[in-house]
């Protein structure tokens, strides 16, 4: 897999997204969307079909999660899941919304606690 900078029109900004090895050196193959993951979830993403990987933000989480790639440079919370049974941590996405970190189902962040990953928890947690 390989990281690459693409411009996305949900968020209006560039992001990094990874892209399958049968893509990688070659700057004109085509890419399903399905194939590619964006590493760049967040507050920006509005829940609806990510314009890059043709997926719910949730459905992008669940791409990260089975390609066993690192989640924590994404704003995170905990909170209980209910497709799981286990309390577990949840990428924020959209205003109102989280995926699990173990299944990527979707669920309100209403009664989740100790977001990380926003300035005041980062500059707390270097001193």
């Amino acid at each position: 897999m390989e990281i690459r900078t693409m411009y996305c029109s949900g968020c209006d900004r560039n992001v990094r997204v990874l892209l399958p090895d049968d893509a990688k050196g070659h700057p004109q193959a085509n890419v399903h969307d399905a194939e590619l993951i964006c590493m760049e979830l967040g507050d920006w993403c509005n829940g609806a079909l990510c314009p890059l990987g043709a997926a719910e933000p949730h459905a992008m989480v669940r791409r990260l999660i089975q390609e066993g790639l690192p989640l924590d440079h994404l704003r995170s919370a905990r909170g209980w899941c209910s497709a799981c049974g286990m309390e577990s941590e949840f990428v924020l996405y959209a205003s109102q919304s989280a995926a699990c970190t173990v299944c990527g189902t979707s669920r309100p962040r209403a009664g989740m606690r100790g977001i990380v990953g926003d300035a005041a928890s980062r500059n707390s947690g270097s001193s």
